[in-house]
């Protein structure tokens, strides 16, 4: 199962050393693997963000990978750290709910705590976890460092998991929500919707109306529109702009919308 591939998902940005030290304390423990960046540009401390986009990365890489995400607002606290199997591939995080979509499309197959310090750095901060704990943690991992020896096995069913919202349909009416916010302002929902399926109607969201189209230039600029994603999900774009300024909606903002549509 390993691939000798760490991918990060931080919110640490780019700007200070944190990126570098903690991959410099990987490639320490395990020189000969890949280490990916997804985001270092999680907002602070939104592990519901970080959460959204490790489920729609994580999927695109070799069985084995070792998925390390540290957005962790509770570091230091007595907050859990801990390691998953969970599909085909491995999970390195605190617990804190940053692992909630992946847990949602895959049941976690075996979880332990990072409780064995022999794998740490020594001496840890107790505010830098990713690069003392997590990351050399991941790079046993990745150099084929069992499961087990990170520290003792645990209930995956007592993993914090954050509210996940579901879609509802009634009728021919959809109600979703929106889950996440890109860097271009579009609003990502929580409504699937399969490809090439021939759709109709309006999709209604902070009280405009408009059409469901193909792509963003099937409207005029600075018309909004409703799409379905590379994600496979419905989004609300603007077409040169920004949905989320038009509509006012934030990261963690949650907006109901209604979809009519008939396959």
């Amino acid at each position: 199962m390993n691939a000798k591939l760490i991918t990060l998902t931080t919110d640490f940005g780019l700007r200070d050393a944190y990126v570098a030290a903690m991959k410099g304390a990987i490639l320490s423990r395990a020189p000969e693997v890949r280490i990916v960046d997804v985001t270092h540009e999680i907002p602070p401390g939104e592990t519901a963000s970080a959460a959204y986009v490790l489920r729609q990365a994580a999927g695109f890489f070799p069985t084995g990978t070792v998925h390390l995400v540290v957005v962790d607002p509770g570091v230091g606290s007595e907050r859990r750290a801990i390691a998953c199997e969970c599909g085909p591939h491995l999970y390195v995080a605190p617990d804190n709910g940053v692992l909630t979509a992946v847990l949602h499309a895959n049941p976690p197959v075996r979880t332990h705590l990072i409780s064995r310090h022999e794998l740490w750095r020594k001496e840890p901060s107790p505010v830098f976890h990713g690069r003392d704990i997590f990351g050399p943690v991941a790079a046993h991992l990745a150099s084929g460092g069992r499961l087990d020896d990170v520290g003792e096995a645990i209930d995956p069913d007592t993993l914090l998991r954050l509210p996940w919202p579901e879609p509802r349909l009634e009728g021919d009416e959809w109600t979703g929500a929106v889950i996440y916010v890109d860097r271009f302002g579009n609003l990502v929902t929580n409504l699937p919707l399969e490809a090439g399926a021939v759709l109709a109607g309006t999709v209604e969201i902070g009280g405009r109306c408009f059409t469901l189209a193909r792509t963003y230039s099937d409207v005029r600029k600075g018309e909004l529109v409703a799409l379905r994603g590379s994600s496979g999900l419905l989004e609300i774009a603007c077409n040169g702009g920004s949905a989320a300024g038009v509509l006012g909606a934030s990261a963690g903002h949650v907006v109901t919308f209604r979809v009519h549509r008939r396959s």
